[in-house]
């Protein structure tokens, strides 16, 4: 997920609960690429790392076409969130990508069967000719991704619930490239400030609420891993349906300002995994809600009509009901416009034959 992370569970791989060779020379020769020297240009780290070739790995391509509709997934409910300016918030270069840590005052108090502390969110990005989301929808890769983590309270730290099979809730949220969006100043306008490998500052509080979607009860959720080594297979994922908007600028200052130690920090995002047996859930129906909008640069539509209602387009649901309506209205329309036609012409025909005065023919009498 990034280094921070690995930072925080580098003893627990050392002691070999993840080690494919018990040997203590191993073990050094583990920890030490672990904490430096696994790489996103060289992603073969099932070398080193055994879970990272496993079957429930991430990120996934979300083919919306194959998601399963849940009615018992619950919408998101986050509770502590809007943090005051007094609370100081470190932000990092960890080489990887920029963290930001989060009190575990920050919780998921409602979406699962038990409750989820923040630890950290950071970021994931492409270069200034490709985009660098992780995870894709039905194939579309976006600007950027967010990931927001956090571990189950009942296993009392993330250095603990990491290896637990639901013992991480990692949020993701997708970028598009469009307005400004101010929101993210907080964090943006430091990046300069941690452009080296290591530096860090400190940020005032600011209310997190603002970096995520409107809908968070339209989701899709799949079990599925860390992004990074060491790959382990204890995430929940929810990925948001909606999409969060970013200027150009914003994503610039992502893709250019940071450093690692072999140049500028761009492309940390790890290629898609194979889904295999595993099903990913949505928590709306296709029939009601449309799933997503295309991103601007892939549609070649204007702008304007990407700004569709909530950021969604019509499916092909929506389309035949609207065809269908269309059709019944006209057909309604017709009828009663018929139905008052045939009245006027029997009015008429009344009135017409109230004007005439009947003559019987003359007859003859025998």
């Amino acid at each position: 997920m990034d280094r921070l992370l690995l930072l925080i569970l580098a003893q627990l791989l050392t002691t070999g609960a993840c080690d494919k060779n018990p040997d203590p020379e191993h073990k050094e020769k583990h920890k030490g690429d672990m904490l430096d020297h696994w790489t996103y240009k060289d992603q073969n780290w099932n070398e080193s790392y055994v879970l990272c070739d496993k079957n429930s790995q991430s990120p996934i391509n979300i083919d919306t076409g194959k998601t399963i509709f849940n009615k018992n997934l619950p919408p998101i409910t986050l509770e502590g969130y809007n943090l005051p300016e007094t609370e100081q918030l470190a932000l990092s270069n960890n080489g990887h990508t920029v963290v930001l840590s989060l009190p575990d005052s920050m919780t998921i108090s409602h979406g699962f069967t038990q409750k989820y502390l923040a630890s950290q969110l950071h970021f994931h990005w492409g270069s200034e000719t490709t985009p660098g989301s992780e995870h894709q929808v039905d194939d579309i890769q976006y600007a950027a991704e967010m990931h927001i983590v956090h571990f189950a309270a009942k296993y009392g730290s993330l250095n603990d619930a990491a290896q637990k099979t639901d013992g991480l809730a990692v949020l993701g949220v997708l970028f598009q490239v469009g307005e400004e969006n101010k929101h993210y100043d907080h964090i943006f306008d430091k990046l300069e400030d941690i452009a080296e490998k290591d530096a860090a500052v400190q940020i005032p509080g600011f209310d997190i609420n603002t970096l995520l979607p409107r809908q968070l009860y339209r989701f899709f959720r799949y079990n599925g891993s860390l992004t990074t080594p060491p790959c382990f297979q204890t995430v929940t994922w929810t990925v948001f349906n909606e999409t969060v908007r970013i200027s150009q600028a914003q994503l610039k200052k992502l893709e250019v300002s940071l450093k690692t130690g072999h140049g500028t920090l761009d492309s940390n995002f790890r290629h898609i995994q194979p889904l295999k047996k595993r099903t990913v859930f949505a928590s709306f129906s296709s029939l009601t809600s449309s799933r997503r909008i295309i991103p601007k640069e892939d549609s070649g539509e204007s702008s304007e009509l990407n700004k569709s209602v909530d950021g969604d387009n019509f499916t092909l649901g929506d389309t035949m009901a609207l065809i269908f309506g269309v059709l019944f209205g006209c057909t309604a329309l017709a009828f009663v416009i018929y139905v008052i036609k045939q009245r006027k012409r029997q009015r008429s025909s009344t009135e017409r034959g109230q004007k005439v005065i009947y003559k019987p023919a003359a007859t003859m009498e025998a």
